[in-house]
């Protein structure tokens, strides 16, 4: 499926055809770009109504945190695999995580089974964690992850440093809450990721950008909430955080965000193990 950003892809290449002298087929060339661009015209008008209203995702459109929390989510075979690729390459013991659970907690076993992690959620229990982790990875009766502690999860974006330590969290991940959240909302998450990590700290922030034909229908329809890439990349340079981003399919686009530094610890082996 051609995306939206193929698209002005496609649009610079044919300008710069025009530039070149090729008389039999310049003016052809003129008249699809002027097609092209204006339908991507017409598309942006849509783009710039909807960053409008990104204000009013809650009040409006009723993008509340109970909106949000009775989601139900399904991923596809390749975002599961993204994510827990992702998350398996974080297996550095020493530094903790931080999840931020909106609806489902389908992924946090990937890092309560082994580190030291704070789950900030509102509708979860501890109960609830546990169990989903001993039926991921238990191998006996004994497997009962202790490491991890439940806190609030704000739906401002903000995370306050007195639930979740300022400059230790070495991972971040959020799924499924971003496309719910105004740009407001976006830009304080954003921030507040700049300061719970530490140096050389990553954060992984799902978000749906409308360049896929599905996701751009459901922005349209107002089913979800508009963000775009510069828009991320703009919060990410005002906090010094470094962009990256991945486009796995429609609706499941990913920023990885990395402050700047080395990741130090002041654990500087693995902790030894022996019989009792």
């Amino acid at each position: 499926m051609v995306s939206r950003r193929q698209i002005k892809h496609a649009i610079k290449i044919l300008e710069e055809a025009c530039d070149e002298d090729f008389a039999e087929v310049k003016q052809e060339l003129a008249q699809s770009l002027k097609v092209a661009q204006e339908l991507i015209a017409e598309s942006d008008k849509k783009t710039n109504a909807l960053v409008h209203d990104q204000g009013k995702s809650q009040s409006v459109f009723g993008f509340t945190e109970e909106f949000v929390k009775n989601l139900t989510i399904k991923h596809s075979t390749a975002v599961e695999q993204f994510i827990t690729n992702w998350c398996q390459r974080q297996s550095d013991w020493r530094y903790p995580w931080c999840w931020l659970i909106a609806n489902h907690h389908d992924y946090v076993h990937l890092s309560v089974k082994s580190h030291l992690v704070y789950v900030c959620s509102n509708h979860n229990t501890l109960d609830d964690i546990k169990t989903h982790t001993k039926n991921k990875v238990g191998r006996t009766e004994h497997a009962d992850p202790q490491m991890f502690r439940m806190k609030p999860l704000q739906f401002t974006g903000y995370i306050e440093d007195h639930h979740v330590p300022h400059n230790q969290i070495g991972t971040l991940v959020s799924l499924d809450l971003l496309p719910y959240f105004s740009l407001e909302q976006i830009k304080n998450l954003i921030t507040s990721c700049s300061c719970v990590l530490r140096p050389g700290g990553q954060a992984l922030i799902h978000f749906a950008d409308g360049d896929g034909e599905q996701e751009w229908q459901q922005f349209v329809n107002k089913k979800i909430a508009y963000c775009n890439e510069q828009s991320i990349k703009n919060f990410a340079d005002v906090c010094e955080l470094h962009a990256e981003f991945y486009h796995i399919e429609d609706m499941y686009s990913f920023v990885l965000l990395t402050k700047p530094g080395t990741k130090t610890s002041i654990k500087s082996h693995m902790t030894k193990i022996t019989p009792l």
